[in-house]
């Protein structure tokens, strides 16, 4: 609660001593067309290196003979070249997502919330499409990413066991602490992390490109599976560095009494969220388990 107190005061004070922190929205001539040319060669990479492994569906950890998903990666590989194919690209990420919960089931498929985002990205920025709905591109990509994240967070706490045998093979990683402490700690700080993206300001950019890090650092050690699961949220949390804050970032950074109480604001509201995701998350696992 400390940190997330300190960090919207820090928030606050940087925005009303500084102003916007525009600095890297202003080494491009359009910040929304960069972004968007970052997700589509960011797409169309990891779709390459989809087709070429076969069998991977949307991620390494989700596999199917089915013939049709290689060709299924390539299809987006070319239509996320051209502007007026973004449509068969978003709709193609759609499809492989809507197989995944097929295979998998949708409550595994919640940590993959984001490629639904980067999905309808797409598909907003249609030009047919564009003109109505492409205001809405960009929240429904950072929701997919904040939302993704969150959940494996709480999924850490609902269920830390799953998480055994990957700390038995790399038990360096807890330092020496009791096991359970250690997950419960990494998850309450993926969170943490995570929600003050939802509800910073400036601070959206500098925790956008410390997260990409933290990221990139576990890829180098984990190896190139990790490196191929991750890479659709490290081109993701790229454009939220350089696009930096949403209006609904700024809605959740306004609401708060007096500038000088902005930190009370974001204990409350972070409990809020909190609450809320862990009812979430225990709820659709009793609709669809009864457990």
């Amino acid at each position: 609660f400390w940190g997330v107190a300190v960090a919207g005061f820090l928030d606050g004070l940087w925005y009303r001593w500084f102003g916007e922190f525009d600095w890297l929205r202003n080494r491009f001539d359009d910040v929304d067309v960069t972004s968007l040319n970052i997700l589509r060669i960011g797409t169309g990479v990891i779709c390459i290196v989809m087709w070429m492994m076969g069998g991977v569906i949307i991620a390494p950890e989700l596999y199917s003979d089915a013939g049709f998903i290689s060709w299924v990666h390539l299809l987006i590989a070319v239509t996320v070249l051209f502007r007026q194919t973004l449509f068969i690209a978003g709709l193609g990420l759609l499809t492989l997502y809507a197989y995944a919960v097929y295979v998998y089931g949708i409550f595994h498929l919640l940590d993959y919330v984001l490629m639904i985002g980067l999905g309808l990205f797409f598909i907003m920025s249609w030009p047919p499409i564009f003109p109505r709905f492409g205001k809405f591109r960009f929240p429904v990509l950072y929701f997919g990413v904040i939302f993704s994240f969150i959940w494996s967070a709480v999924e850490k706490i609902a269920f830390p066991f799953w998480f055994y045998p990957f700390l038995e093979e790399h038990s360096f990683l807890t330092m020496g602490m009791d096991r359970d402490f250690f997950i419960a700690t990494a998850a309450f700080v993926e969170f943490t992390l995570f929600f003050l993206l939802l509800v910073s300001h400036n601070g959206v950019v500098l925790l956008a490109f410390l997260i990409n890090l933290m990221v990139i650092s576990g890829n180098l050690y984990f190896g190139k599976t990790d490196v191929i699961g991750h890479f659709p949220a490290n081109f993701m949390l790229l454009v939220m560095m350089i696009k930096g804050p949403l209006p609904v970032n700024l809605w959740f950074f306004n609401q708060m009494p007096k500038p000088g109480l902005s930190f009370l604001k974001n204990v409350f509201v972070y409990l809020a969220v909190l609450g809320g995701m862990v009812g979430l998350y225990y709820g659709v696992h009793l609709l669809l388990y009864g457990v």
